[in-house]
């Protein structure tokens, strides 16, 4: 990678990325090169150590959801609803980058639906489904306009799971 992709990528300045650079250098995460396709940019690789770093983390989600399954279903609703505001409310203050979530996609219909366990609608797959199946990061994402992400996000965020 590149390390403007790496700055995008972390929604961070690339001095900001640099300097995360030059310390996972320093403890041999990752190696600096010149890239194959521009002698004059540098690119940046994982080491063997790096990459066992990494496929490590790559596990994380699977020991969280394995957590997540110890919650019953209302509980779990209401988790993934808290979780997809906070991540929202950091990427609105550029905190963290956008991700491809539900909320935030062309095909999103959110609470259509009077079914409390599958109040939304995917247009892609031609669908309702419910607060559990709400995708953070999702590889058929196609973003929304901005007046729709607001439309759909106020929708969402208006209804409210259990007790108030």
């Amino acid at each position: 990678m590149r390390l403007s992709e790496i700055a995008d990528g972390l929604a961070v300045k690339p001095a900001t990325a640099s300097d995360a650079v030059a310390v996972l250098v320093e403890k041999g995460l990752i190696k600096k090169g010149k890239a194959p396709d521009d002698r004059r940019a540098i690119a940046i690789t994982l080491t063997p150590k790096g990459q066992q770093e990494a496929e490590n983390a790559a596990s994380w989600p699977d020991f969280l959801l394995a957590a997540v399954d110890q919650l019953s279903q209302e509980e779990t609703d209401v988790f993934f609803r808290g979780l997809i505001k906070m991540v929202r409310a950091l990427q609105e203050r550029g905190e963290i980058p956008v991700s491809k979530m539900c909320v935030t996609c062309r095909f999103f219909r959110a609470n259509i639906y009077s079914d409390s366990d599958r109040p939304h609608y995917c247009a892609l797959v031609d669908a309702p489904f419910g607060d559990r199946h709400l995708r953070l990061e999702c590889p058929e994402h196609i973003a929304a306009s901005p007046e729709t992400c607001t439309e759909q996000w106020q929708s969402f965020s208006g209804r409210m799971i259990g007790p108030s």
